[in-house]
């Protein structure tokens, strides 16, 4: 059985000051095989890969890799023996060009023990070349996209001599659908070399494409282990969560309450094109295209982050023309980024400051002092409010699961009191409960009046919770359609450009 099995694991449990994290984890892992990790944030799945990759140490409980018993080693011994990981925040150096990224902690050296820079490019562009990517060695890391930088950082990883078993984190959270494709076909390529490969994500429709087995965790939990194709994608979910989710996008129907946002003709450049459309309060409108229809461009144009060139627009009535974020967070209008973690969250803060940071000015006494009992009491009252699972307002936000980061900077903004309140991909990269508990916040603001505009890639996503969906193609609106029309074909052909009959 052992030949059969790259790793197997022997009730490994961990705590954190007394709180179990991991209790009993038995599981084996196939050689040349892709195994899925699943589970809501928190479920347990960081934290069992940190115990295989030498960042933590198992409280109890041990595991076999290729034979050899471990009951716990460092990271450079993991790597020594085999073990890489390609962790989801990415840990390359931007500065530093691709080859020098790559073979960073094992450099070529030649005589007096100089680094070899023309075989270190050589070998590099060998690997690249490879791996058939289109950028060479000797650009730098922030020069290249985040799909880009991806590709660099499991070539880095696969390359390592005695690479045997590669640990992916969410590899595809930030990728388009093309650079997802090229992706798994570079982990077909990594299997068939006999690589096996550990694939944690949340985009339960990918693991069929790509994964053999499925293990699901919950609370610290391993409560399932099969093929891929042994069970539905509803009961998978029903196991990560435990609680039958009655339904995946809680859809609370809208009342009109008249018109928050007005935009008129607005273009950007050669870009945005006369685009015409209204935000009524309490509704969720919907924004839906492919990557590159201009939903991102269309909401910066907005809020003031990118200037227009032409077109008007109004709020409640009133016409403005919105200089930047700031002034449009003063009147009313906010736009949380899809970019959480580069552009939203100070992820060294803790939570409290990251969440009043947006409102300081209301706490400032008549002596010029911010009054902390009453900034205390409202953050309290958000992390309440919005469920942010954390031990205190102390915790750093780099900390806490996706979900909960998430919520981090909705609660900032809803402090502001906004009218209109543009999310953008605002369910990336987190769980399914955690994505029901974001829609049950966006439903709760639309009953109180504020006037929702959620940009997403996820087409049931958005006809599961919106009231109205515009569809952008090539940065114009192509269609519109009411919770009764919501046809994914109809909806999904004018994504590609077909303008609704």
């Amino acid at each position: 059985m052992g030949e059969e099995y790259i790793l197997q694991t022997y009730d490994i449990c961990k705590s954190f000051a007394g709180n179990p994290a991991l209790q009993n984890i038995s599981l084996n892992i196939k050689r040349a095989s892709v195994h899925a990790l699943i589970g809501e944030n928190g479920a347990g799945k960081s934290t069992f890969i940190n115990i295989l990759s030498g960042a933590y140490i198992a409280t109890s409980g041990y595991f076999e890799f290729e034979g050899r018993h471990i009951t716990q080693l460092t990271p450079r011994e993991a790597q020594d023996i085999g073990i890489g990981v390609v962790h989801q925040e990415l840990n390359l150096i931007p500065e530093m060009t691709v080859a020098e990224n790559i073979f960073l902690g094992r450099e070529l050296t030649g005589q007096g023990g100089k680094i070899d820079w023309k075989e270190t490019n050589r070998r590099a562009r060998a690997l690249l070349k490879s791996f058939g990517v289109s950028f060479n060695e000797k650009v730098r890391i922030n020069s290249l996209s985040i799909a880009e930088q991806q590709m660099v950082e499991i070539i880095k990883v696969a390359s390592m001599e005695n690479s045997k078993l590669i640990i992916m984190d969410e590899p595809t959270s930030m990728l388009t659908e093309k650079e997802t494709d090229q992706l798994f076909k570079l982990i077909n390529r990594l299997k068939k070399e006999g690589k096996t490969i550990i694939y944690i994500s949340h985009r339960l429709d990918e693991l069929r494409h790509i994964c053999d087995t499925v293990s699901i965790f919950r609370d610290g939990h391993l409560i399932y282990t099969g093929g891929i194709g042994e069970h539905t994608k509803e009961e998978i979910v029903q196991m990560m969560v435990a609680r039958k989710l009655t339904e995946q996008y809680p859809y609370v129907k809208g009342e009109a309450k008249g018109i928050a946002l007005k935009v008129e003709n607005l273009s950007q450049g050669n870009f945005l094109k006369n685009i015409s459309f209204h935000a009524e309060k309490g509704e969720i409108l919907g924004l839906y295209g492919l990557v590159g229809a201009g939903r991102t461009e269309l909401a910066r144009c907005i809020v003031g982050a990118d200037r227009k060139s032409s077109g008007a627009i109004e709020i409640e009535g009133r016409r403005f023309s919105l200089k930047n974020p700031t002034e449009a967070i003063r009147s009313g209008v906010v736009y949380i980024t899809e970019s959480r973690k580069e552009f939203g969250l100070m992820l060294d803060m803790h939570v409290g400051f990251n969440i009043s940071i947006s409102v300081l000015r209301q706490f400032i006494n008549k002596l010029r002092h911010i009054n902390r009992k009453e900034e205390n009491a409202q953050i309290l009252r958000m992390i309440q409010e919005l469920s942010i699972k954390t031990e205190s307002s102390e915790k750093v936000v780099r900390k806490l699961s996706g979900g909960n980061q998430q919520k981090v900077l909705l609660a900032r903004y809803i402090l502001t009191r906004p009218k209109v309140l543009i999310v953008d991909e605002p369910t990336r990269g987190i769980d399914v409960g955690a994505k029901v508990s974001i829609y049950q916040i966006l439903n709760k603001l639309k009953e109180e009046g504020v006037s929702i505009i959620m940009i997403s890639s996820d087409l049931p996503e958005v006809m599961g919770v919106s009231d109205r969906v515009l569809v952008m193609y090539n940065g114009s609106i192509t269609g519109e359609f009411t919770h009764e029309e919501f046809n994914e074909k109809a909806v999904g052909l004018c994504a590609f450009g077909e303008k609704k009959g």
